[in-house]
């Protein structure tokens, strides 16, 4: 009789354990789901929203729909834990507590959301920028709180930390119109300095893509050669195909034509 007893007692209190809390996290569930759904359509609709505007930049419009989304679920979080007959006023207090912990402990992350809180108010760069950052060089793709992803030129995704991108030294070079190109030539001690600078000369004037000359003229002597320079800006998007013209309308031009020195001296 005693175990028949302790068996209903068992089972009475499995019964309200189980009706108690067993509403407690199907509400739960539900609370969490709803939430969910919450955040994803407020960061799809700022994120249309934002979209409609051209003066709004895709950093802000990410910025903000991130932000919101984090929000809606910092709520649905504290809405869960108050089902559970947790206050959240307690809560927060520990929170605060464990936060200067974490903190201690995550300062590099900490770091990075203080960077990218920088980087989104004060955007020194945008999507779509070309940026040098270290060794790194790429198009830039996403600005996010912690991270940013760039496209490198052989299209691999890189993703640095936002800490690296406001406390070092970022080049743009997309932001200017006009690039420096500098191309070298090596030519034997034996030929005439002049001409060789005059035809070199003459190879940049003919081109109509350059827009000004820097220098033009002998860089290094060597004890065999010596080394022309011709320092020419160009519209960026035309840099590299004038170095690989310009390179090849110099070699094409010293080949055709011998130096003056060298026939003057097979003349003799």
């Amino acid at each position: 009789m005693d175990l028949e007893e302790q068996w209903t007692r068992a089972a009475n209190t499995l019964v309200t354990l189980v009706t108690t809390y067993g509403l407690r996290v199907v509400g739960a569930i539900v609370i969490l789901l709803i939430g969910w759904m919450i955040s994803r359509m407020l960061y799809n609709g700022i994120h249309r929203l934002c979209a409609r505007s051209t003066r709004i930049d895709r950093t802000i419009t990410l910025f903000l729909a991130n932000g919101g989304r984090y929000l809606i679920l910092v709520f649905t979080f504290s809405a869960v834990l108050s089902t559970f007959g947790i206050a959240t006023t307690s809560f927060v207090a520990v929170l605060g507590a464990l936060g200067i912990a974490v903190g201690l402990a995550l300062q590099g992350t900490l770091s990075n959301l203080a960077a990218g809180i920088m980087l989104v108010l004060f955007r020194p760069f945008h999507i779509g920028d070309r940026i040098e950052a270290g060794s790194i060089v790429g198009t830039t793709r996403e600005i996010n709180l912690f991270y940013s992803e760039l496209d490198t030129d052989d299209n691999v995704r890189v993703v640095i930390p936002n800490g690296k991108l406001w406390g070092d030294v970022v080049k743009i070079p997309s932001r200017n119109d006009t690039e420096r190109v500098e191309v070298r030539f090596t030519r034997p001690i034996k030929e005439d300095v002049d001409t060789a600078v005059d035809r070199l000369c003459e190879l940049v004037r003919r081109d109509e893509r350059i827009t000004r000359v820097a220098e033009i003229g002998v860089d290094i002597v060597n004890e065999g050669n010596f080394v022309l320079v011709a320092r020419v800006w160009v519209p960026r998007r035309d840099a590299m195909q004038v170095r690989f013209d310009l390179n090849r309308a110099v070699k094409e031009e010293f080949q055709r034509r011998p130096p003056i020195r060298e026939e003057a001296h097979a003349a003799d």
